[in-house]
């Protein structure tokens, strides 16, 4: 798709979604664990609804997993208001703090306050979650891509593994209905459970499936095959390249996908796994402009046809106008190679000194996940009585593998510096705790065994 086409006027979600009611009636546009509904029940439940408005006009939307969170975010679409996706399991603490966030907003200037359309948090991942006010016009340009791209119609059936607040919905949920095809939603119980997951996609024909990296591995562990699927899509982190053969021969049809994005843009760059080199993010996506803050690397900018509109609850200093065009500061860090390839190479946020040696959480992590064994990792760093930083590691290893902390201390030490090294590395094979958002929650990974030590 050309960048001109981008930005051609195009369907909304709701009024796309009301059309394959028109034309197809009783086809299942979702499937959950309590049953199935078509695209008639669907725009029934959502035409004859009458909600109340809460005070500042926007509608919050639990995410479960039940069609609710869809029927409930499409009625704030029918009525142009916005739809405010939260965690499924959000406390009350959660809901109260959002609450006024929005009040907060309702009541201050700002020229796309009541804007209608899909609105996310954060995931927390780097602090606080915000919540961002996606252009219900650069969704409506990201689901007509999706559809081009992935070539999504009435046909698709794609298994959604993600919560439906987390922005990468707006893929395997929201482009697929509004294509007119099937929404699958795997049981909150079966979202680790790797073999229950690929049943799942060969009971009901799965085509698309989209997850992060950790969900994928789990499911090509699994040693099952799933003929049918036309794409796998990787998100939120980069996929382990190491273990590509066994994702290939698990899905041996597929084409297989990274994307690279983030809340505030969206998707931006794609990358074909078979083809892929560490580090690298792929190339922009049609109508996606970028730029790197530094000569020899630094943090990657990037201006894409779909990105937010800004944060609703914290400061919007991180977009910043250039030559005529706005632009969002990632806060990734990369280097560029002579053919242009971008590599990312950590965040700026995740860099620590550690007696004095600066070092990259992410470069440890990586060196950890390449361990034969090794199913994810995470590192982060705790302060020190002494006035210095400790690094602490939390290891997810595979069934049935035979992983010790003296091979992951000599991997690190020798791929980086003895500095590196985590001064304690927890080994375990449960899956780590995820935010609202899917994404791993490294703070709650590794303050779970520290809680675990405590007298």
């Amino acid at each position: 798709m050309t960048e001109e086409a981008m930005t051609m006027a195009t369907p909304t979600l709701w009024e796309s979604i009301r059309e394959h009611a028109r034309r197809r009636p009783e086809a299942v546009a979702l499937r959950f664990a309590e049953g199935e509904m078509t695209y008639r029940r669907l725009v029934t439940a959502v035409n004859t609804a009458a909600p109340e408005v809460p005070p500042h006009g926007v509608q919050v939307v639990r995410a479960g997993r039940d069609g609710r969170a869809v029927i409930e975010t499409l009625i704030a679409q029918r009525f142009r208001r916005p739809a405010l996706l939260v965690p499924h399991d959000a406390g009350a603490e959660y809901v109260s703090r959002i609450d006024r966030d929005l009040a907060a907003f309702a009541d201050a200037p700002g020229a796309w306050r009541n804007v209608y359309g899909l609105w996310t948090t954060t995931s927390g991942s780097t602090g606080s979650p915000k919540i961002v006010a996606h252009d219900p016009e650069g969704v409506d340009r990201f689901v007509r891509w999706a559809r081009d791209h992935f070539d999504l119609g009435p046909d698709t059936v794609s298994l959604s593994l993600s919560p439906i607040n987390f922005d990468i919905a707006t893929l395997d949920v929201w482009a697929v209905l509004a294509a007119g095809g099937q929404v699958v939603f795997a049981p909150q119980e079966d979202l680790t459970n790797g073999p229950a997951l690929a049943a799942m996609a060969r009971t009901y024909d799965v085509d698309l499936l989209q997850a992060v990296p950790v969900v994928l591995t789990l499911i090509a562990r699994a040693g099952d095959p799933v003929p049918r699927v036309r794409h796998v899509i990787s998100t939120g982190d980069f996929y382990p390249l190491e273990t590509l053969p066994a994702l290939d021969s698990t899905f041996p049809r597929a084409a297989l996908w990274s994307v690279y994005g983030s809340t505030e843009i969206n998707d931006g760059f794609l990358l074909d796994l078979r083809r892929a080199t560490p580090g690298e993010l792929g190339r922009p996506i049609d109508g996606v402009r970028h730029r790197v803050d530094g000569s020899d690397g630094g943090e990657l900018l990037v201006s894409t046809p779909f990105q937010a509109l800004g944060y609703v609850n914290a400061p919007n200093d991180v977009w910043r106008t250039f030559e005529g065009r706005r632009e969002f500061r990632t806060g990734d860090l990369v280097t560029v190679d002579t053919d242009g390839t971008l590599r990312l190479t950590g965040r700026s946020d995740r860099q620590v000194k550690v007696r004095g040696v600066r070092l990259s959480l992410d470069a440890i992590e990586t060196v950890l996940r390449r361990q034969d064994g090794v199913v994810d990792a995470v590192v982060t760093a705790h302060a020190k009585g002494s006035g210095d930083r400790e690094l602490i590691a939390a290891v997810l290893v595979g069934p049935g593998a035979s992983v010790s902390n003296l091979a992951l201390r000599s991997a690190v030490s020798s791929a980086l510096t003895p500095t590196a090294v985590p001064g304690r590395t927890f080994l375990t094979t449960e899956p780590f705790p995820v935010t609202g958002t899917g994404k791993t929650d490294r703070n709650g990974t590794i303050n779970r065994f520290l809680e675990r030590r405590t007298p």
